[in-house]
C-alpha cells in the first residue's frame, strides 16, 4: 500500500496532501469498532491513528491477513499491554484473531513470531479465525466470510438490525456468500477502475478485482452506499477529485473516499 505523501515522492498528489494534510494525506487501513472495543490490522502508523482519535483502549484486534501494510504496527500490543516498568501486562489478554493459514504466513514472511512471544507473557490470547465462526463481542457480531482464492476474508459487522460489510483486502475472486443480503454499507478496497477516464493509473495489477466488479458484489450484498478504503497515491487521484469523478461516472451509487479518522455511524 502506498498512501499519501510517500517518502521522498513530490508528485502532486503527495505535495498536495503534505500542504493540506487530512483528508488528501493518508496513514494504513485499519477499522476501529467502537461498540466492541475491537481493532481491525495494525498498519505501521497504528500508534498515531489511536492516538489522533483519542482512542483510550481495545481487548480485541483481528489481523484481517498477514500483509506488512496491515500488520507492521503489530508491537503496538507492548504499549497497550505491557508495563515495562513492572513487568507484567497491565490487564487480561487482548484477543486477537487470525486464520491458521494468515499466522502461518505471518510467520515465514514477515514478523509474525511476536505473537508467540506476545502469548508466552500474557499479553494476548490467540483465537483462531475461521470461516463462518462468528466473533461475539457485547451486542456487535462479526462474522468471517473466507475468500477462498486469496484466503483473505470478508467480514459482516452487525448490531440489532444494522448490517456492515468490510473487505479491506485480498480482494480477488470475490463470491458474495448468498447469505449476505440488506447490508447498510459496504466498506470496500478501493480498487483499479476498467474506465480508463477516471484514473491515469496504467498496469491494473492482475490480482484484484476491478471497481466495477465491486459495484456488482454491493448489489448482492443489498447497498449502494459505498466508502472506499486502502486507496493508494499511485492512482494519482486527490480526495476531492476522487469523490467528483465517482458522481459523475456511477451516480447509481454513494460511493465516497474514506479518510483518516472518518466516523462511520448506522
Amino acid at each position: 500500500m502506498d498512501p499519501a505523501p510517500r517518502a521522498t515522492c513530490f508528485c502532486r498528489v503527495c505535495e498536495l496532501a503534505r500542504e493540506k494534510g487530512i483528508p488528501h494525506a493518508r496513514t494504513g487501513c485499519s477499522l476501529f469498532v467502537d461498540d466492541a472495543k475491537l481493532l481491525f490490522d495494525t498498519p505501521e502508523e497504528v500508534r498515531l491513528q489511536l492516538n489522533r482519535e483519542r482512542i483510550r483502549d481495545f481487548d480485541h484486534l483481528i489481523l484481517t491477513h498477514w500483509h506488512p501494510d496491515h500488520t507492521h504496527g503489530i508491537r503496538i500490543l507492548e504499549q497497550v499491554n505491557w508495563n515495562f516498568a513492572e513487568g507484567k501486562p497491565f490487564k487480561a489478554p487482548i484477543k486477537v484473531y487470525i486464520s491458521a493459514q494468515q499466522q502461518e504466513w505471518f510467520k515465514k514472511y514477515s514478523c509474525g513470531a511476536f505473537l508467540d512471544f506476545y502469548v508466552k507473557r500474557g499479553m494476548i490470547e490467540i483465537v483462531p479465525m475461521e470461516h463462518k465462526k462468528d466473533i461475539v463481542v457485547d451486542d456487535v457480531t462479526i462474522r468471517p466470510y473466507l475468500i477462498d482464492h486469496t484466503k483473505g476474508f470478508c467480514f459482516v459487522i452487525t448490531k440489532a438490525d444494522k448490517k456492515a460489510v468490510y473487505i479491506p483486502c485480498e480482494y480477488h475472486h470475490v463470491i458474495p456468500d448468498p447469505e449476505i443480503k440488506n447490508a447498510d454499507i459496504f466498506i470496500a478496497h478501493n480498487l483499479f477502475w476498467e474506465n480508463k477516464e477516471i484514473s491515469p493509473r496504467k498496469n491494473p495489477p492482475v490480482d484484484e478485482d476491478s471497481f466495477e466488479e465491486m459495484l456488482k458484489h454491493a448489489d448482492a450484498f443489498g447497498t449502494k452506499k459505498i466508502i472506499l478504503t486502502h486507496i493508494e497515491e499511485s492512482f494519482q487521484l486527490d480526495h476531492d477529485e476522487m469523490n467528483e469523478k465517482m458522481k459523475r461516472y456511477y451516480p447509481d451509487y454513494d460511493v465516497q473516499a474514506g479518510y483518516d479518522g472518518m466516523k462511520i455511524v448506522l
